[in-house]
């Protein structure tokens, strides 16, 4: 079908929901998929109805704004006395407020097939611009299973559709493209769901194994059906094509045709040689330069010195300087140059780990990092299953700087992987975890408080959090500053240096200008109405202000979502042995309960956040070295203007502008040399597997990207299945990390 200039109407698969049988969700979908766990015999107790509108509402809420005049949905349904008293299409209909008319199909394992190719076809066609394309089950039957009439309730698989060119319009994200297009070579895959997933034998097994096929054609890869193994497509590079045999019960019943783009970012920034570290440590300052004269590394001395470079050349200069830069009895702990970290005694007290607030991300943060040790973002947990916060470290689509969602979701990412870094590589276990802002909630998960962040801005989003209370709409200014419905509320955000008194002496005589957050006396966040803001900025003349991202959060006007972010944020909560979490509600330490944890972080964003009181209380408990974990390092930077700098220890895992593998490794150079306890062996031998990547293909760049980002929760649990898909891309994914054939890989 073609559109009205001629062209091909291409449909894109544009949200997935799945629900029931162990299936919360797309992303515990991709991940049983990935596992190949085998399938769930057991039941849901969840009624059918139930289940339908939990799928249909994550496919639907992944997506734009639709017209309901031209949606739609459409159902495949079997033929079942116990579903049959039930006018599903009815329900979903009015809970969506779709006005055009939907259908039910039934043609057994297939219906929801015969379903999905209806809806092409009606959208190709023009009358309809979206469609929520589902199948449903009451129970599966599978042979060996429990008797059908031991099982209740069952499995829903909804797919949200729209026009391609209206996707790309409305920003969504792409799992597949459906229907007729240009000529393009494809593969014949073919998946029996039995093998790997429940609902064989039922109207939603096709629908299933067309939802394969989506993430499949999303995160570019296929299932080799020989060897039971994922596969990544690297052969084409302009994106992957395959035609989806439905396997029925029968025998292959149709047909789904799938495209999916490649999604290619610029090469990565060039990166140094993988860097490498030598200590050394003595008694005194002269044993110490007797065993760096003599090359006697390692040791446990309280004066240490440590040396961070890359080729030998590099070495032998670095060890030649050190007499000189030492030769004055230098006492003063720090870097001597840029490759040459000293410190004469060990620090005294204790260690935290802040995490950085939102509104700091930049793109391309963090690559150099995620590049150099690829199975960093493995021991990541659920926080490697959206693509989205992959693009922001890839540059994979820089159409979504300034967009809250994005921003928020790849801070969040880049703060998890500084925390896998110095938690799981350094082996380092600070005693205080702390953060600002959204940072408290970084700290809460990446120590084990929470369970995982899994699903936290998915939720934000169904919730609105960020379409109309953070953000968007900005419905809690527009009721707190009682404009009218409808009306336009100007918001922004300016992060501004200058004396930080004045412009609250300013601010304070705009009802609509607030001071969000101050990070030092010569630096704060202003935040409000546009024209509040600007007559705030024109009276304080001779500052520097810079527009940053537009949230509502610590003002005032967030006490109209108050309830929204409690809820949101009470959840199962659990105290970690030895590690005090601070927050600046309660100001400072606070046992972690659902409760105080919800208390605590509704509180601070009704607050202004005030970062040298929480700083200070910290101080004050004993706290003398302090990692930000995050992009930038605005709260390091801080940190040096409020504390007393001889006495801490101040350190950025990330800075803008710099190599973010060699920051790493420089800040664990400087932890040891300072006294704390970090396991340099390990780090050293992730660092023996990384290597300065070559310029790859784009292609390949996007796959490594897709696959860190749908990795599973650890390196240790992963199914043997993708276990067998690194091993039979070996010679790739070498060639990718620019590793010689015979090196080997260690998963």
């Amino acid at each position: 079908m073609n559109g009205p200039e001629g062209a091909p109407v291409e449909v894109a698969v544009v949200g997935l929901g799945v629900r029931g049988l162990g299936m919360e969700g797309s992303r515990a979908f991709i991940q049983r998929l990935f596992r190949n766990p085998g399938p769930q015999a057991q039941g849901d107790a969840r009624d059918l109805s139930l289940l339908a509108g939990l799928a249909a509402d994550e496919a639907y809420a992944a997506t734009g704004l639709w017209d309901p005049a031209r949606s739609a949905i459409y159902l495949g349904l079997e033929q079942d006395p116990v579903a049959g008293d039930t006018d599903l299409l009815g329900l979903l209909t009015r809970r969506f407020g779709f006005q055009a008319q939907g259908r039910v199909c039934s043609a057994g394992e297939l219906s929801g097939n015969r379903a999905l190719a209806t809806a092409i076809r009606w959208i190709t066609a023009g009358v309809l611009d979206g469609v929520l394309v589902g199948a449903a089950a009451v129970r599966t039957r599978r042979a060996g299973d429990v008797p059908a009439s031991a099982a209740r309730g069952g499995l829903a698989v909804f797919l949200a559709l729209r026009r391609k060119d209206d996707a790309v319009r409305h920003g969504d994200r792409i799992w597949a493209v459906l229907g007729s297009g240009p000529a393009r070579p494809r593969r014949r895959l073919r998946m029996d769901p039995g093998e790997l997933l429940p609902g064989r034998g039922s109207a939603v097994s096709g629908l299933l194994q067309v939802a394969a096929g989506c993430v499949m054609a999303s995160h570019h890869v296929w299932y080799c059906r020989e060897d039971r193994s994922w596969e990544p497509l690297l052969d084409r590079t302009d994106g992957v094509g395959f035609v989806m045999e439905v396997e029925t019960s029968w025998g292959v019943g149709t047909c789904t045709d799938l495209w999916r783009d490649f999604r290619p970012g610029p090469p990565p920034m060039p990166l140094l040689p993988a860097p490498a570290l030598r200590t050394y440590a003595g008694d005194t300052l002269e044993d110490l330069v007797q065993r760096v004269l003599q090359d006697e590394r390692d040791g446990d001395g309280p004066v240490r010195l440590a040396l961070v470079g890359g080729g030998e050349r590099e070495w032998q200069e670095s060890l030649a300087r050190v007499p000189q830069l030492l030769q004055y009895g230098r006492v003063v702990p720090g870097w001597l140059d840029s490759r040459t970290c000293f410190s004469p005694q060990p620090v005294r007290g204790k260690v935290a780990s802040l995490f950085t607030p939102v509104g700091s991300g930049y793109l391309g943060m963090g690559r150099e990092l995620l590049l150099g040790m690829p199975a960093l973002p493995m021991s990541m947990g659920p926080f490697v299953q959206d693509l989205a916060m992959a693009d922001w470290i890839y540059q994979a689509h820089p159409e979504h700087r300034g967009d809250p969602l994005h921003e928020c979701a790849a801070t969040i990412f880049l703060s998890q992987a500084h925390a896998a870094f110095t938690r799981d590589i350094l082996g380092l276990r600070p005693q205080v975890a702390m953060g600002l802002s959204m940072g408290e909630m970084n700290a809460l998960v990446a120590y084990g408080a929470w369970g995982g962040g899994d699903g936290e801005f998915e939720r934000m989003g169904r919730n609105g959090l960020y379409s109309r209370l953070l953000s968007g709409s900005f419905d809690p200014a527009r009721s707190h500053w009682g404009l009218p419905e409808g009306e336009a509320v100007q918001w922004r955000n300016w992060t501004v240096f200058g004396p930080v008194d004045r412009v609250q002496e300013r601010a304070a005589r705009e009802e609509r200008a607030y001071i969000a957050i101050v990070y030092s006396p010569i630096h704060c966040v202003l935040a409000g109405d546009a024209e509040a803001c600007q007559r705030v900025l024109a009276d304080c003349r001779g500052l520097t202000a810079v527009p940053a991202l537009g949230l509502a959060a610590h003002t005032p006007v967030m006490a109209e979502a108050r309830d929204a972010w409690r809820r949101l944020h009470h959840r199962p909560t659990r105290p970690v042995a030895g590690i005090e979490f601070h927050s600046s509600h309660f100001g400072g330490p606070f046992e972690p309960t659902p409760d105080r944890v919800a208390e605590a972080l509704t509180g601070q964003i009704l607050a202004p956040q005030d970062f040298p009181s929480v700083v200070g209380r910290a101080w004050a408990g004993g706290v003398r070295v302090f990692i930000e974990h995050g992009p930038r390092n605005l709260l390091t930077c801080a940190m040096r203007r409020l504390l007393p700098r001889d006495e801490g220890v101040f350190l950025a895992l990330d800075v803008q502008g710099e190599n973010s593998l060699l920051r790493a490794v420089k800040v664990a150079a400087e932890l040891w040399c300072r006294g704390v306890p970090v396991d340099l062996g390990r780090l050293e031998a992730a660092l023996g597997r990384a290597r300065t990547p070559k310029a790859p293909p784009s292609p390949l760049l996007d796959v490594a990207a897709s696959l860190f980002a749908a990795s599973l929760a650890r390196v240790d649990t992963m199914h043997g299945a993708y276990q067998a898909c690194l091993r039979s891309t070996r010679g790739r994914f070498l060639e990718f990390m620019g590793l010689p054939p015979a090196d080997g890989i260690d998963l």
